[in-house]
């Protein structure tokens, strides 16, 4: 059987920053929401995702791969496939920066 969970995490104008199973929708990690306020000038945000097992081993193997040749942008790019994940939900206020994100020259510090 393939079980479903919930992961949250930190998307921004880099790419994925973070991936980790939650308890439920709409709860993260303090320090995640904290650190996603504090980058906002990068377009940080929380994310939620259900994803069965083998789909959320296909994304903690992109992840693998992007800390091996620093391409942030393809967990998020799958992360934003609706033939990969049906919903991902975030806060209504963080919509456009979900529809502008990765992009690095939106990171104002950047390069």
């Amino acid at each position: 059987m393939n079980e479903k969970k919930i992961y949250c995490g930190i998307a921004d104008a880099h790419g994925i920053e973070s991936f980790k199973e939650t308890s439920e929708m709409g709860k993260a990690p303090v320090y995640f929401t904290m650190r996603a306020s504090l980058n906002r000038q990068r377009h940080a945000m929380v994310y939620w995702v259900e994803l069965p097992d083998e789909k959320a081993e296909v994304m903690h193997e992109a992840i693998r791969q992007a800390q091996e040749d620093g391409d942030w942008h393809k967990p998020l790019h799958l992360l934003k496939d609706p033939e990969f994940v049906e919903i991902v939900a975030f806060e209504d206020s963080m919509k456009k920066s979900w529809d502008l994100i990765p992009n690095d020259d939106l990171d104002p510090y950047w390069g």
